[in-house]
């Protein structure tokens, strides 16, 4: 059985009427082919042998629905990934932002484990030097990641694309393959368990959102570049990921692209 085919139409619609009622969260948002493979990984932790039984385990268990959810976070990360996207962000975005008022707020949307909001904090102290003045909101919907971003502790393979220098200034060194973010920096980036749809925050200049909109179905893009516009100050700017786009939806008309092949946009002021 394939993990597409592991759960039913019928058991799905279950599964989410079930999540509705007990958590208030709405899967339709989500794409089925991501659901199947999250829901397929649950019912295999929880020895489930199809998509019913795993529905009445779901009912019946307290604790399996905020599991279940959890397990929609998408932890795969890395400091400065896509590089060519981080240098577009120091040279040409902060710079411009940077002019109209201060401090600068910015919002890490899923931000996992936190290489990207912390990642943003480097980014924000290298390109401001001291006159440095900005915060950094960083929300998942996983408890889990928002508390091992909290610790900021990463290996080698999650900071490969930082320069030395970048390293020594701003990691330290706590054993072999081993580094935690220094206070100077987790100061700098608040740390939230929130939903992207329903978290509560305005007045941005940047909003980071990255390999995270894939997961979602188009009518759930179209609410989230909808809230993320609502969210952004005066020509903020928005950073999605490189497999992302905002072609076909209706919400394009809220932003113009900056920089295409950085998936960069700015927000443009409509009556909504």
């Amino acid at each position: 059985m394939s993990v597409t085919e592991a759960v039913s139409e019928q058991q799905l619609e279950q599964i989410g009427k079930i999540m509705k009622d007990k958590l208030g969260k709405d899967l339709k948002q989500f794409k089925k082919p991501f659901l199947n493979r999250r829901i397929s990984a649950r019912m295999r932790s929880v020895g489930a042998k199809d998509g019913s039984e795993y529905a009445q385990l779901l009912a019946s268990n307290e604790n399996e629905p905020a599991s279940l959810f959890k397990s929609f976070s998408i932890n795969v990360t890395e400091f400065y990934r896509d590089p060519f996207v981080w240098e577009c962000l120091s040279s040409k975005i902060i710079p411009e932002i940077a002019k109209k008022h201060t401090p600068l707020k910015v919002w890490s949307a899923g931000c996992a484990s936190g290489e990207e909001p912390y990642s943003l904090a480097i980014l924000l102290s290298e390109a401001l030097g001291n006159k440095a003045k900005f915060s950094v909101v960083a929300t998942d919907i996983s408890a889990e990641a928002i508390t091992r971003a909290k610790k900021g502790q990463y290996t080698n393979m999650n900071i490969k694309n930082l320069t030395p220098n970048l390293v020594s200034k701003y990691l330290i060194s706590t054993a072999k393959d081993s580094y935690t973010v220094s206070d100077s920096i987790k100061q700098l980036v608040t740390f939230e368990q929130g939903d992207i749809m329903s978290y509560p925050i305005d007045k941005l200049d940047l909003i980071t959102c990255r390999n995270v909109l894939i997961y979602y179905d188009k009518p759930a893009q179209e609410l989230v570049f909808k809230k993320f516009h609502k969210s952004l100050a005066a020509n903020g700017c928005l950073a999605i990921g490189q497999d992302e786009t905002m072609m076909s939806v209706e919400a394009a008309k809220l932003f113009s692209c900056v920089f295409a092949r950085e998936r960069i946009y700015k927000k443009v002021e409509v009556q909504l």
